[in-house]
């Protein structure tokens, strides 16, 4: 079966004034509705018919409700052939968008949580991802904002909020329906072809791989993103997966984030067989950051390892700035400045060393704090 786009507004005069689930007199569904309209569109998209009043209801029956939360495991007792996967909260970290690319890919829509407000803090809503479009997905809004699935209706320009599109989204909830697969059609008429071929960044790639507009190497100004080890690339050529691994030849690859350009093909490996896709996350801030870059040839990074005190890893060359990593004894760090300027600060108080930390964020060290490793 092919996932079919179904619409349902949270507003629909049908539903909008039921009390969603256990919830208080003014948690109604046209309040704060919108993760059950979600999984509503989801399961109906699936050929489950269930509006948000049936659904609402089948919940309460089988206790899927704590107040007017609702339990997404709950959804498989009403939807038997639609089974709760993941629940990934990704609030303070980058989203996993291979997962969810995957997971799209494979025929299955994704839930994601967005921030509906500019306001301070996270003002928590609930969409439905159907097709990557670049560098933004397609989604069903169960707010009114686009009710015809004829148009397409990207999340970025409503639900960005400034934020990169792996920091936009703040939890993502996985169902896999057993009885669908294949192509989603998207209104345009193009799809979302299952199966897409990916290969990962190499674990011994410490420096960052480098995607770039062109082939050219020569100069770091076609370099689009740094990518660091272990990250799941789409491949987007038809011959792309025989390249993997091959000296000399350059795929073009699209990133968790969404930019889309070459890699140097024997800095990836394939994946398992089974196709499965594990979560990725990507540098956090690596669309606004200035990054250092390392030519794709290059073999080897400097390496300092920290201290017995520890050391914190800042955003800038300053003790007041945000701290990016907190590092233990005998953490190794990968510096990503030019060596000879670099060995000058290695055990020097008060000198800043551009270094990556073991999480994969890059900032600025205190030279007295590490020796060369």
């Amino acid at each position: 079966m092919t996932f079919k786009l179904v619409y349902y507004s949270q507003q629909d005069a049908q539903w909008r004034n039921d009390i969603l689930g256990f919830g208080d007199p003014g948690d109604t569904i046209g309040h704060v509705g919108c993760a059950l309209t979600s999984v509503a569109m989801l399961v109906s998209g699936h050929g489950y018919i269930e509006t948000p009043k049936s659904l609402n209801q089948k919940l309460r029956n089988v206790n899927g409700f704590v107040s007017a939360a609702i339990r997404w495991g709950s959804v498989s007792q009403v939807c038997p052939q639609v089974g709760f996967k993941s629940f990934i909260p990704c609030a303070g970290s980058a989203a996993p968008l291979a997962q969810i690319d995957a997971s799209i890919a494979a025929g299955q829509p994704a839930i994601v949580q967005v921030d509906s407000s500019p306001a301070q803090g996270i003002q928590t809503h609930w969409v439905v991802l159907y097709a990557r479009k670049g560098g933004d997905y397609l989604m069903l809004d169960p707010w009114p904002y686009q009710a015809d699935v004829t148009k397409q209706t990207p999340l970025m320009p409503r639900y960005a909020q400034g934020k990169s599109l792996e920091r936009a989204i703040s939890h993502v909830i996985l169902y896999e329906c057993y009885t669908s697969g294949g192509d989603i059609v998207i209104p345009d008429g193009e799809t979302v072809t299952p199966g897409a071929v990916h290969a990962r960044v190499k674990s011994d790639v410490t420096w960052g791989l480098n995607i770039r507009s062109s082939v050219n190497t020569s100069s770091p100004s076609n370099i689009l993103v740094v990518v660091p080890a272990g990250t799941i690339l789409t491949l987007l050529e038809t011959d792309g997966a025989a390249k993997v691994g091959a000296v000399n030849q350059w795929i073009r690859v699209r990133e968790p984030g969404g930019r889309e350009g070459f890699a140097a093909a024997w800095y990836l490996e394939k994946i398992p067989a089974d196709g499965t896709v594990p979560s990725t996350e990507t540098v956090p801030g690596a669309e606004t950051e200035t990054l250092a870059s390392t030519p794709a040839a290059e073999p080897q990074k400097l390496i300092v390892r920290v201290k017995s005190s520890g050391a914190k890893v800042h955003k800038t060359a300053s003790a007041s700035s945000a701290v990016v990593s907190k590092e233990k004894s005998g953490a190794r760090l990968v510096v990503v400045e030019k060596a000879g300027k670099a060995l000058e600060k290695i055990g020097v108080a008060g000198k800043w060393l551009n270094v990556k930390g073991t999480n994969g964020r890059r900032g600025y060290v205190n030279g007295g704090l590490v020796k060369k490793g």
